[in-house]
């Protein structure tokens, strides 16, 4: 038998082209569930990629619940915000400005009150004296 030389041809050619590589995204995924406490999670069994929400509504946490790269399982827990707006720094430093407004201005009436006073006992000394 004789070699095919188109054959060997095929293959050559075959072996130059580059075959495209196909990148595989995989999207999280997530599921949620009500629970009291972050232990009520354990009996979840963790998928990689996927989140597993906790939402405490008695105490306005959140607890999620994920496969980190390593293959460990984390339990992270997210507080909710308080209605309170939060001080801007203005703010801050203009209410200490004015406890310190009001500080001095005590001191400085007990001064006066105090001084008031030593005058009044000058007097009365002076005038016993006399």
């Amino acid at each position: 038998m004789y070699p095919n030389p188109n054959f060997n041809n095929y293959l050559a050619y075959q072996m130059q082209q580059q075959q495209p590589i196909q990148n595989l995204s995989v999207q999280p995924q997530s599921q949620c569930y009500f629970v009291k406490s972050p232990n009520e999670l354990s009996s979840v069994n963790v998928m990689p990629n996927h989140y597993y929400l906790g939402i405490n509504t008695d105490s306005n946490e959140i607890y999620v619940k994920r496969m980190n790269n390593d293959g460990l399982l984390e339990v992270k827990t997210y507080s909710l915000k308080s209605e309170e707006k939060e001080k801007t720094d203005f703010q801050v430093i203009s209410e200490r400005l004015d406890g310190i407004e009001k500080k001095l201005s005590e001191i400085t009436t007990q001064r006066q009150t105090l001084t008031l006073k030593e005058k009044g006992n000058e007097r009365n000394s002076k005038s016993n004296i006399e």
